[in-house]
């Protein structure tokens, strides 16, 4: 009799994976915690989720109109990019239907000197303004210093 006790407590003995549906089973079985909460602090959580809820559906909605608006653009910028493709092309067609311009060497290198001579006044024209700005912003101190004395 004892060797058939010994296999009945083999046979008994759980294995590893019914323990974890035993301990899981148990688990859930036991009397979970509770608390009870006042009136007005459900009344308050209900709102607190009410109003988490309202900002999610405007979330939502935003981004759905981001998305529309997105796609608009993108459909924009296709329409643009061959709008502009067709324009380039006219262009070309227009260019080659056009005679070459032939500019004689004299008339080019008087543009060059004209274009030099621009440059070089340029920079000057920028100093007069910068020392120009530099002597009101000096006026404008010394104003503020006469009146806080």
């Amino acid at each position: 009799m004892k060797k058939v006790s010994k296999k009945k407590s083999v046979e008994n003995k759980p294995s590893s994976k019914t323990k974890n549906k035993e301990q899981n089973f148990l688990v859930v079985n036991e009397n979970p915690v509770h608390f009870k909460l006042g009136y007005h602090e459900a009344l308050e959580s209900k709102r607190d989720l009410l109003s988490s809820e309202i900002s999610f559906l405007n979330l939502m909605k935003i981004i759905k109109r981001y998305t529309a608006l997105r796609l608009e653009e993108l459909r924009i910028k296709s329409e643009i990019y061959t709008a502009i493709r067709e324009l380039d092309s006219s262009i070309k067609k227009t260019k080659s239907v056009f005679p070459f311009l032939k500019i004689p060497e004299r008339v080019r290198r008087k543009e060059i000197v004209k274009r030099e001579i621009v440059e070089k006044i340029k920079p000057i024209r920028e100093v007069v303004v910068d020392e120009d700005l530099e002597s009101q912003l000096k006026n404008i101190q010394d104003k503020l210093k006469s009146i806080g004395r």
